[in-house]
């Protein structure tokens, strides 16, 4: 069974499935190399949109990295979220974020790197890392403040809080909040006026939105000393206790 559908309609535009509901849909090495493949591929054909989206009435629309594959030990693991995320960003024709069901941890890196998110009123999202114990990096957190208001990514990030739909609407998460059965003609409709526009003014337009919106840096000191403090974050036996109870209350 494959971990992500892909089919294509007549106008170009692509639909990228998360299809494994079985584990909530948590990003996994095989399940981002498949979409990693799939964009790949959408990019060798010239595809104008792609709409990324889980399987139709599911409750949780991704939750994330899957945590049985964190490695404590190493810091500077590759998170196969991120992989995905910096492909998003990197290919040519927008990616439209479809989401129904709540969103938790890292899978608000893939909205956050989307192009453009269509969500429903039961899209409610967390993230979780600092109940866990789980330090995030400098560059994680630098997709908050391309998107969300600082103000509300620290309450996001300080309190592991629950944000309803309408509030991450309102913080700049969500570009529209409907009903689930007006989602796909909502997302269909942007789609339409994007493949109306010229593809390479497109591309342009993205490329330039994205370098402007990268365009931050922090001293190499400062990022060597947040480095530092995230490892012992990480390696202590506090969060080994948070994570192995999160997986344990899962079932995994």
């Amino acid at each position: 069974m494959p971990l992500i559908k892909y089919t294509v309609d007549e106008s170009r535009v692509a639909t990228l499935t998360l299809n494994r509901d079985d584990k909530r849909n948590a990003f996994n090495e095989p399940m981002a190399e498949e979409l990693l493949q799939a964009l790949d591929q959408a990019e060798r054909d010239e595809l104008r949109v792609v709409i990324l989206r889980a399987n139709p009435g599911v409750s949780i629309w991704c939750a994330g990295h899957d945590l049985s594959e964190l490695d404590l030990a190493d810091l500077h693991a590759e998170n196969p979220t991120l992989e995905v995320a910096r492909k998003i960003r990197s290919v040519p024709f927008p990616v439209i974020a479809a989401v129904e069901g709540r969103v938790y941890g890292g899978g608000l890196i893939l909205l956050l790197s989307a192009d453009i998110v269509v969500a429903t009123e039961n899209s409610d999202v967390a993230i979780t890392s600092n109940r866990l114990g789980i330090p995030l990096s400098l560059d994680l957190h630098a997709f908050w403040l391309r998107v969300m208001g600082i103000h509300k990514a620290k309450e996001l990030l300080f309190s592991a809080a629950t944000l309803s739909a309408d509030d991450a609407y309102h913080a700049g998460l969500y570009n529209h909040v409907v009903q689930a059965t007006h989602l796909d003609r909502v997302v269909r409709k942007i789609a339409r006026g994007i493949t109306a526009c010229s593809a390479g003014a497109v591309a342009n337009t993205k490329q330039q939105l994205n370098l402007l919106a990268h365009h931050a840096g922090v001293d190499d000191r400062d990022r060597a000393s947040i480095t530092q403090q995230c490892a012992e974050i990480l390696q202590s036996e506090d969060t080994r206790e948070r994570i192995a109870a999160l997986l344990k209350s899962l079932g995994t």
